[in-house]
């Protein structure tokens, strides 16, 4: 009886007051459940928002955040289904850059993880900097302050220093205003969304100290966020719809995490390591930002940014939660969001948002006293730690996997394997690696997947074909020192649209099951003439690709890129050649190339160049053949070895090589003003 009477006098009725601490995503979300779920009820219940950042407006929007909101700003595909599912659907305008594909820089290759048709992934700008990007009323969390005045919330200015309860064991709070004056303000219930943004040991987390007991704020860990802005010319040719994430940095600068997030005119690098737990910050924001500028991996991605030529737009080295608060509630107040916790280093605006929904519904249905409460609330607050202990396990195999090169090899011989011949619902690692980076599943989830069998499976048959690739690669001679490492798998599903794309042009259909096949795709930031002039030196002394030994690779006859012209293979060691024939050339576009009967029948080496939409160009590279079988019992015998001896995983470790050396020269040239452009450089400072 008593338990019932408790709860019937903590749910909230008609002329409840509930205070929101902070009109962040938590406090927004948390109003906006709250006061939909009270209509739903015919309940008349009043909530205000305590924002001390928040500032009036003269004219149609009455609100503003004004200030950093210390977040790289990516709503992932999970949040956008939470959004969209309460009918908050964000304007065009608000949504910076979407995404198509989330990278993974491995020590090997990278991972390109597209985002599947049926999920939206975006970047959004959360307050009103960095300062220089014009619309300054806009951004993420000055919309969701509107949706939730929108509701009914009412919204005032003021900074929370105290909270303590009346004799009838109500909240009371103390209010500083912006002009100095305090007051005081009586609830019936409060929601804490104040982040960890002050720092834990701040006059209001002190105060929750002093009425929940055992409460403990968040753990938190520095991280560095920076803006650049090179200008949308420039990331379209670089990042287009692409968001690039780094697990490490490097032996002088140690660093777990790097996210380039392009938004609009300014890219967003967000850093979490142990130099920037080290480091005397905002005093050592300069170095830190030229380290990571000069880092290979990121000069990669981004030729040519210096923080000279590309000045830093805005800084912030905010506080990350990375464990979430012991004790987080008790009569009529609780802690949600940051000030509660966030998912371990990703997404930490849906698990906001997810904490908001469940804390609303909670003091709705059920009541506001701590019973209620943990009923309720607390399978939430137990996911998020749960969520979190699984999320450090992850990130330790994440880091093992990406940071150490051997490993980071055989993880993407078992991706780039999923890639090439599983149908697209077979590709266990691949799905684990994009809800990584997605953030669209539960660490709980990642990490018993990551353990079972498929996974397993996947990365075995990575570990059997790297070693088998490494031993190709010592064979032929071939070293990967001077270029860099680029996918080039060609995904299953879209193997027949590359073939017909690459024959229809030269007025000829796909070959029927050919014998050998195979298919490689780069992208190359450099014109199509430029590609085309590197195809030319196919077979020339000075040419940088299919230099291999025991074979000899030469041009004997003819002009590069003639038809006609003549590339021959010679075997070093025995007195064996084959030529292959220029047959058709559309200059700029495609060579096709026959080889011999002497060897292969129905034989085509193909080269294709075509534009992909950020103004950049794809090669193609399409080789088919049917071995020579023999007629009588010896010549079949000779033939069934020579096909052993030249295994189509063979051909696999020579083209990779050769077109990622045909990448490296042709935008070298391209950065040197060769071969008809030069790429979009950032714009000067000044």
């Amino acid at each position: 009886m008593q338990n019932s009477q408790l709860r019937e006098t903590t749910t909230l009725k008609d002329g409840s007051r509930v205070t929101v601490v902070g009109g962040g995503p938590a406090g927004a979300f948390f109003a906006i459940r709250l006061l939909r779920a009270a209509k739903q009820t015919r309940r008349n219940i009043a909530v205000t928002i305590i924002e001390k950042k928040g500032v009036r407006l003269p004219d149609r929007m009455p609100w503003r955040l004004k200030g950093c909101n210390f977040c790289a700003g990516v709503i992932s595909p999970k949040l956008h289904e939470l959004l969209s599912r309460n009918g908050i659907m964000l304007p065009p305008g608000l949504i910076c850059q979407e995404f198509t594909h989330i990278w993974i820089h491995g020590q090997w290759k990278n991972f390109p993880l597209r985002i599947p048709p049926d999920q939206r992934m975006y970047a959004v700008f959360r307050g009103t900097l960095p300062p220089d990007r014009g619309d300054l009323t806009g951004g993420f969390d000055n919309f969701l302050l509107q949706k939730a005045g929108d509701e009914g919330a009412a919204i005032i200015t003021g900074e929370v220093r105290d909270i303590r309860y009346t004799p009838s064991r109500k909240p009371l709070l103390t209010v500083k205003s912006p002009s100095g004056a305090t007051n005081t303000v009586e609830s019936d219930f409060v929601a804490v969304a104040a982040g960890v943004n002050p720092s834990p040991d701040s006059p209001l987390f002190r105060s929750c100290q002093r009425i929940l007991p055992g409460f403990k704020p968040p753990r938190v860990r520095r991280a560095l966020i920076f803006e650049l802005k090179p200008g949308r010319e420039y990331l379209k040719k670089y990042m287009d719809r692409e968001l690039y994430l780094i697990e490490s940095g490097s032996e002088t600068l140690r660093l777990e995490h790097i996210a380039l997030v392009p938004r609009g005119d300014h890219l967003t690098v967000a850093l979490v390591g142990e130099a920037i737990d080290r480091a005397a910050l905002p005093g050592e924001t300069g170095r830190l930002v030229e380290a990571v500028l000069s880092l290979p991996q990121v000069r990669a991605l981004l030729p040519r940014i210096t923080p000279q030529n590309t000045p830093v737009a805005c800084t912030c080295s905010p506080r990350m939660a990375v464990k979430p608060a012991t004790a987080p509630f008790g009569d009529r107040i609780a802690m949600v969001g940051d000030a509660l916790g966030a998912r371990l280093y990703k997404d930490g605006l849906c698990s906001a948002f997810i904490t908001a929904e469940a804390l609303a519904e909670t003091v709705i249905h059920r009541g506001t006293d701590p019973e209620s409460l943990s009923a309720g609330y607390g399978p939430t607050a137990k996911w998020l730690e749960r969520d979190n202990r699984y999320g450090e396990r992850v990130f330790k195999a994440i880091r093992l996997a990406f940071a150490a090169p051997v490993v980071s090899r055989i993880i993407y011989q078992a991706f780039a394997t999923e890639m090439k011949f599983r149908e697209r619902d077979r590709r266990p690692l691949g799905d684990l690696l994009r809800k990584i980076g997605s953030g669209t599943a539960d660490y709980h989830d990642i990490f018993r997947d990551l353990t079972r069998g498929p996974v397993l499976r996947s990365v075995l048959t990575g570990a059997y074909k790297t070693a088998r690739n490494i031993l190709t690669e010592v064979f032929f001679g071939i070293s990967w020192e001077t270029y860099g490492r680029y996918p080039t798998v060609i995904l299953k599903e879209k193997r027949d649209y590359f073939k017909k794309s690459i024959v229809v042009p030269l007025g000829t259909e796909p070959e029927a099951a050919p014998e050998m096949e195979r298919m490689y795709a780069i992208k190359i930031r450099a014109s199509a003439g430029a590609i085309f002039e590197e195809l030319g030196k196919f077979g020339d002394a000075e040419g940088k690709f299919l230099r291999l030994r025991f074979v000899d690779v030469r041009r004997t006859r003819g002009l590069p890129n003639q038809v006609g012209t003549v590339v021959t293979y010679r075997l070093r060691m025995l007195p064996v050649s084959m030529d292959i024939r220029l047959a058709r050339c559309i200059p700029g576009k495609t060579l096709l190339y026959e080889p011999g009967e002497l060897f292969a029948e129905r034989g085509k080496l193909i080269f294709d160049i075509s534009p992909t939409k950020d103004g950049n160009n794809r090669l193609v590279i399409y080789t088919a053949f049917d071995f020579k079988r023999g007629r009588g019992i010896l010549s079949r015998i000779f033939w069934t070895l020579f096909k052993k001896l030249f295994p189509e995983y063979a051909h696999d470790v020579v083209w990779n090589h050769a077109i990622c050396c045909i990448k490296g020269e042709a935008e070298k040239n391209a950065e040197r003003g060769f071969g008809g452009n030069r790429s979009p450089a950032p714009p000067q400072s000044g």
